[in-house]
Parts: structure tokens; C-alpha cells; sequence
């Protein structure tokens, strides 16, 4: 069971980190298209328990309908949609620490990563996020 330093160690020594705090980190995955996405991984307590919540961006919430973004969540393995106080869509997928070895950590990173690139590619036509 690794606790939240460890899983944080271990992306330090792993990825490269463009944001490093005590309780989150961001990274930036770069793609051959020059396509970039950022993934952030923070950290919260849920029935008295440490979670990871892994978060990245997509396009703002008048670039993607409400009926077509709860119709991309039933095509997604990992993840669902949900948009932010300033009106923003994001995809997010929270998971316990007690269960996260370092290939359950990656798995997240780069699944979230493509399909929120992806659905920015295809709603928002930029690479913003």
C-alpha cells in the first residue's frame, strides 16, 4: 500500500513535473501530433482514506453540449466528464491510495490524458489544456 509521498516519489522520479506541491503535482504529456495534455493528481481524504484524484481539462462547457458529454461518460473505461465553477469540462477519475501500484497510477495518467486531448481536439479544435 504506498502513501501519498511515495506515489508522489515515484512520479518525480518518473515523469517530469511542471507543478510539485505538498498535497499535488501537474505533468504534461507531449505528443508526436505536437499535441500536448496536462494531467494534475492531487491528493484528498474519503472515509478515512487517501484517494488520488487525477484531473485534466478538455474545452469550456458551451464548446461541448451537456446530452453530448453525458454521452461520451458511457464510452468511457475510466473517467466521466464534470465541469468546474468557472465553466470549464474536465475529465476525472479518483481512486484509493491503498490500491495504486505504479502501473494502476499510470494507466489513469495516460487514459485521461488521450481521451481529454482527444475530445479538446474534437470540441474545442485547439490545444489549450
Amino acid at each position: 500500500m504506498p502513501t501519498w509521498h511515495e506515489l508522489q516519489e515515484h512520479a518525480r522520479t518518473a515523469y517530469q513535473l511542471v507543478n510539485d506541491e505538498e498535497n499535488g503535482f501537474a505533468l504534461v504529456w507531449e505528443y508526436e501530433s505536437g499535441r500536448s495534455q496536462q494531467v494534475s493528481v492531487t491528493r484528498f481524504a474519503y472515509c478515512e482514506q487517501d484517494w488520488a484524484e487525477f484531473r485534466s481539462f478538455v474545452c469550456r462547457a458551451d464548446e461541448m453540449s451537456p446530452l453530448a458529454a453525458l454521452r461520451k461518460n458511457a464510452e468511457f473505461a475510466i473517467g466521466a466528464l464534470a465541469v468546474d465553477a468557472d465553466g470549464d469540462y474536465f475529465l476525472i477519475h479518483q481512486a484509493p491510495l491503498a490500491t495504486l501500484d505504479p502501473d494502476e497510477f499510470a494507466l489513469p495518467l495516460r487514459a485521461l490524458a488521450a481521451t481529454a486531448d482527444g475530445l479538446e481536439k474534437q470540441h474545442a479544435e485547439r490545444d489549450d489544456f
